[in-house]
């Protein structure tokens, strides 16, 4: 890992105009697109607060304007996307009381635009990181947070579209995450990335979230396409659920067993997957759970064919029932 520490020596880099406010341009080193200088120039705005920013595309240089300490990091930040990819994040520490870090992490060289967008927004999504861009040109993510949060971001590159080898096969270790609400310790403290299996269709994966999202109650969740996974961050019970319902989904169907798992400290918390026997639309069975039983928290899914929900324990045997009968026929 290669870390840049802010010297107060970089500062006689630039001269020192009136009102602490000085101009450098960034000269281009390497052949680049005008998409790619704007994008340049954007990843400079969002990271560093910096609107006085201008493309010269006649010099293929990038202009920038602000106070000298600005322009030092974005003087190491145009050198980091101005040359090949490193293999490993780059990292600039910057000043102030709350230490933050700009990252350069570098994904997968095959990695096509779609994944680079859709691992952008994960992180987004998973880590709460709203300093992000993706930069096309170099199969980067450039970031800014707090030293944590950039390191939650690299471990999802990690496991989603590393720069070298393949992406892990099978589901990832939990990854240990700050809680977002402090006055909730536990209820997003895990990041884990599942994964299905690579013939799953992009509506099986789509169903599978809206799945977990319904008998979890897991919002931060995310479908990555590339290698049919699935990004969380939750409580420990919460992804416990969804790493059970993905296994089970993935074993044969089998309407003899009682497929169950349990969410301790709720009243409704029993969840259970019903095998429908035959390939068929069971929306109409959820629909009549979600009107006869008060059961709001049920998803019909398909291929297998069968229902998700999530009750009371004195619930189930009438939903039980009700599948019965809507597997012999009398729906």
């Amino acid at each position: 890992m290669r870390i840049t520490l802010v010297g107060l020596a970089a500062a006689a880099l630039f001269a020192a105009p009136a009102f602490g406010q000085t101009e450098k341009t960034f000269y281009f080193t390497h052949p680049v697109s005008d998409p790619d200088m704007t994008a340049v120039a954007t990843v400079a705005r969002t990271m560093l607060d910096m609107q006085d920013i201008s493309v010269d595309r006649e010099h293929r240089a990038v202009v920038t304007h602000g106070p000298v300490e600005k322009l030092v990091t974005a003087e190491w930040l145009f050198e980091q996307l101005d040359h090949t990819a490193s293999a490993t994040p780059t990292h600039y520490k910057m000043s102030g009381e709350k230490g933050e870090v700009i990252a350069v992490i570098p994904v997968a060289p095959t990695a096509t635009l779609a994944d680079l967008t859709a691992a952008t927004t994960a992180i987004r999504t998973i880590v709460d990181l709203q300093r992000l861009f993706p930069y096309a040109a170099q199969r980067a993510i450039v970031g800014r947070g707090e030293p944590d949060k950039i390191a939650a971001a690299e471990w999802i590159v990690s496991q989603l579209s590393p720069y070298q080898g393949p992406a892990p096969a099978g589901d990832s270790p939990p990854y240990p995450a700050a809680p977002l609400r402090p006055d909730k310790a536990d209820s997003d403290s895990l990041v884990r990335v599942l994964r299905m299996d690579p013939k799953t269709t992009t509506s099986q994966l789509t169903a599978m979230v809206t799945a977990i999202r319904t008998v979890a109650d897991i919002q931060r969740l995310f479908p990555f396409e590339a290698n049919k996974a699935l990004i969380m961050r939750a409580s420990p019970a919460q992804v416990a659920v969804a790493e059970w319902l993905v296994h089970e989904m993935a074993k044969p169907a089998d309407a003899g067993t009682v497929h169950q798992i349990t969410m301790p400290g709720l009243i409704d918390a029993v969840v259970r997957l019903f095998y429908v026997g035959q390939q068929t639309d069971v929306a109409p069975l959820a629909a009549r759970i979600r009107t006869t039983v008060d059961i709001l928290r049920v998803y019909p899914l398909g291929n297998p064919s069968a229902v998700v929900l999530r009750g009371r324990p004195d619930q189930m045997s009438t939903v039980e029932a009700m599948v019965a009968k809507f597997t012999e026929g009398g729906r």
